[in-house]
């Protein structure tokens, strides 16, 4: 099968030519061309000399050796080597706490120092330096534009910081890691368990004083997110104190319009002091409304930023009635109804039916229930025992009523009760009989529901598998598929929807097309990040649904609705015509406005008729922006809305340096850690060796253009030797 010849010089090795079909054929074959061809130009008419017959059947031997060649298909393969000069990861802190003044000095100045230092230029000569700075997410940029940047961060995630660096930096010979930190980390994993996963060492500089500093803080605000008129709403709110023993202050809770709702004095008595303190607040009317903790000053303390946070309350004048069907008892249901019922701005009324009857002895929903409903969820539902008035039933609230359905589903579905329901679902049934594959699922698209505000795990892939099946469902034209499952790990390349959402005029619908998704939530419950995930996208996904579906055709909307000081606002718009068609063509005027300023954001076309923009605001407070999109001189609409600035940052909860933390890491993936004073050594000892990288490399022969030219110059050249020697 292989012929192989003898390492070739400079880098290339191994070098290997592959046949289809055995060698020896060929030989045999090449042997019988090259006697066809001698014993053709043995005699010639006319007679030729000998020196003209031997170079004619040179050269169409040669021609028939590549033609034969060309049949068994021959590739060259060979191994390349290179060597790749080390990399290194330079990790800088820009959080907010990399910015304060300590007992340490200045964290600031320190590391803008450090950053011109002769150490940082001798690692720059020594290889290849890429520079990221990281707080909450990660950016690349020029090593010499480091100190430029704004310490301002909002929380530190080392790391998804290194992991994220580990992935861009995937194809180059990465030696290490080196971060600069003061050690913070208040999002994401905990770096420690994660340190010991890596294949890079990560070597750790620690910055900033680890004592504690005389400091009072409201450490958490916490209350319902969503309450209802007239009704009284708890207001928890923590308090922490270091090194103010025997002193007081006190805790007032203000309305955004600075009226005093309630207010309580609290003293701390020892060098370490946590207190809980317990508000109530009625709301009078509906919309969000700004709650605003405010503790006073306290003697000493090193900050005052950490003592004013601020939640934002959700008002509404009812509970959403939700009717809840579903087929035979699954642990998909227990699980989605335990979730739903835990929502306070939902009641629920469920109905479980098997073989056509309902659990708990109670008869089938009647029109009125189905009629009353505000949201219809559908859980394995509706089955073959499903009755067909009931089918229609929640066709005809769907379509007269406007009621958003909620489709979850399950092994039981029947095609054709399903079928029956086409015109109000995003998804039909496209087999009589559900596939069911273990399947993981990744995000497919942008939409609300999954980009507003902070939603995890940031790789969907990491969820537990879940069941569904390739070709078990045909997608609406009009819907969008937000979520995709996968079969890779079996073989599989193509995706299918696992979850799709639709908006046709006023009416909303939502599927998800995988079952046992309950493993989602006991399958994370021991991430502390991700320990909410499955609460939290049926709460979105229900929010989602239920929310007033306005016929504007201008739509602008940020983010979230409270920000933390020097975060920037995201603002998202879409546009449509007057048939309601996205419009790519507009322009929007975006005003902010707080007090007596006034600022215009420019918003940039994303597409379908989406746009984007962004927007530091200048201080703390209440916003509020109106938009107003036009194409030319004509009006397409306006759009307002509000957020709030407060100056609280998650960085001053805890200020302190952690060199445990940076220890740690270090020690865990094989790696040093050193204060500030001491990183030149550290440095110096990195070890930055170029390495061999031997690559295999298939060159197939036989589809090349090359040997097709070198057979056609070969058969010219006969012929023409032929016509000149006078031969037919």
């Amino acid at each position: 099968m292989l012929f192989s010849f003898a390492a070739l010089p400079l880098s290339v090795t191994d070098l290997k030519l592959t046949l289809v079909g055995s060698p020896w054929w060929y030989i045999l074959l090449a042997i019988a061309a090259i006697a066809f061809a001698f014993f053709v130009y043995r005699y010639t008419l006319p007679p030729v000399s000998g020196i003209r017959r031997t170079l004619l059947w040179i050269l169409r031997g040669l021609a028939l050796l590549l033609i034969l060649l060309m049949i068994f298909e021959p590739v060259l393969s060979y191994l390349f080597d290179r060597t790749e000069e080390p990399s290194v990861a330079l990790l800088v802190d820009r959080s907010a706490s990399m910015a304060i003044q300590d007992a340490a000095g200045d964290r600031s100045a320190q590391l803008a120092g450090f950053l011109q230092s002769s150490e940082i230029k001798r690692l720059k000569g020594a290889c290849r330096l890429r520079a990221f700075a990281f707080a909450d997410s990660i950016y690349e940029i020029p090593p010499d534009s480091l100190n430029s940047l704004p310490i301002t961060g909002i929380g530190t995630n080392p790391a998804d910081a290194w992991q994220r660096t580990e992935n861009i930096l995937a194809g180059e010979n990465l030696a290490a890691v080196v971060m600069i930190s003061d050690g913070a980390q208040n999002i994401g994993p905990n770096p420690v368990r994660v340190a010991a996963e890596s294949p890079v060492p990560i070597y750790t500089i620690g910055i900033g004083d680890t004592a504690r500093v005389k400091d009072a803080v409201i450490t958490e605000i916490l209350t319902n997110e969503v309450t209802y008129v007239n009704s009284k709403v708890p207001v928890d709110i923590r308090i922490r104190a270091e090194g103010l023993p025997n002193s007081s202050s006190t805790l007032r809770l203000l309305h955004s319009n600075g009226s005093l709702i309630a207010s309580e004095l609290v003293r701390f008595s020892s060098q370490q002091t946590e207190l809980p303190v317990s508000f109530e607040f009625t709301a009078d009317e509906p919309g969000d409304i700004r709650l605003i903790a405010v503790l006073d000053s306290v003697a000493g303390e090193t900050s005052l930023k950490n003592n004013r946070r601020s939640v934002i309350i959700r008002v509404l004048d009812s509970k959403s009635q939700t009717l809840l069907l579903s087929g035979p008892p699954t642990a998909d249901l227990t699980f989605l109804r335990q979730t739903l019922e835990s929502d306070t701005t939902l009641s629920v009324n469920t109905f479980v039916e098997i073989g056509g009857k309902y659990l708990n002895n109670r008869s089938a929903p009647s029109e009125d229930n189905i009629r009353q409903a505000e949201l219809i969820v559908l859980v394995d539902y509706p089955t073959s025992a499903t009755p067909p008035a009931i089918i229609s039933a929640i066709k005809q609230a769907a379509e007269t009523e406007n009621t958003p359905i909620f489709l979850l589903a399950g092994p039981n579905l029947s095609r054709d009760r399903l079928s029956a329901l086409a015109d109000v679902l995003p998804v039909s049934l496209g087999t009589s009989r559900l596939a069911a594959d273990r399947v993981v699922v990744r995000a497919a698209s942008s939409h609300p529901l999954l980009t507003d505000g902070d939603f995890s795990p940031a790789q969907w892939s990491e969820l537990p598998p879940v069941q569904g099946g390739i070709g078990n469902f045909q997608v609406d034209k009009g819907a969008q598929i937000i979520v995709k499952m996968s079969r890779e790990s079996a073989g599989v390349d193509e995706d299918e929807p696992a979850i799709v959402l639709a908006e046709r005029s006023s009416r909303r619908a939502a599927a998800i097309l995988c079952w046992n998704t309950f493993r989602w939530k006991i399958g994370m419950a021991d991430e502390r990040e991700e320990a909410g995930f499955y609460d939290d996208l049926i709460s979105r996904t229900v929010s989602w649904l239920i929310a007033p579906v306005e016929e504007k055709r201008v739509k602008v909307t940020t983010s979230k609705k409270l920000y933390s000081g020097g975060e920037k606002i995201r603002f998202s718009g879409q546009v449509y015509g007057t048939d309601l068609s996205p419009r790519d063509d507009a322009s929007i005027e975006l005003r902010v406005e707080a007090g007596d300023r006034t600022e215009i954001v420019p918003m940039k076309n994303q597409g379908n008729g989406r746009y984007a923009g962004e927007f530091d605001p200048w201080s703390e407070g209440d916003y509020r922006f109106r938009a107003a999109a036009a194409v030319g001189q004509d009006t397409l609409g306006f759009d307002e809305g509000r957020f709030a600035i407060e100056a609280f940052n998650i960085e001053l909860i805890d200020a302190r340096a952690r060199y445990d933390i940076l220890r740690q890491i270090a020690e865990n993936s094989g790696a040093k850690f050193a204060v500030l004073n001491e990183a030149g050594s550290l440095i110096s000892a990195l070890d930055l060796k170029p390495v061999t990288i031997t690559t295999a490399k298939e060159l197939p022969l036989w589809n090349r253009a090359a040997m097709l030219w070198i057979i056609i110059v070969l058969l010219a050249a006969e012929w023409t030797l032929r016509k000149r020697s006078g031969m037919l």
